[in-house]
């Protein structure tokens, strides 16, 4: 079963959170984070890439009409 991006998200930053304190020598915690951080982007750039698919697909949502004011139909000299 793949897991979604956004459920990969959440374990990453679930992993990032643990990784600390974890008891692992400090030099795999760094290549962790370095991992975990570059994952978190490669992913967000994805999300983000396929959210602009998505609304370039889309077609353009019509503008609303602006029409000029209109002067009221009578106007008391006073």
């Amino acid at each position: 079963m793949l897991m979604s991006r956004t459920s990969t998200l959440i374990l990453l930053g679930i992993l990032t959170i643990l990784a600390p304190f974890s008891g692992l020598p400090i030099d795999i915690r760094n290549l962790l984070a370095v991992i975990f951080g570059a994952s978190v982007t490669g992913i967000g750039l994805s999300i983000r890439a396929h959210e602009a698919r998505s609304a370039a697909a889309q077609p353009p949502a019509e503008m609303p009409s602006v029409s000029e004011p209109v002067p009221p139909q009578s106007i008391s000299p006073m």
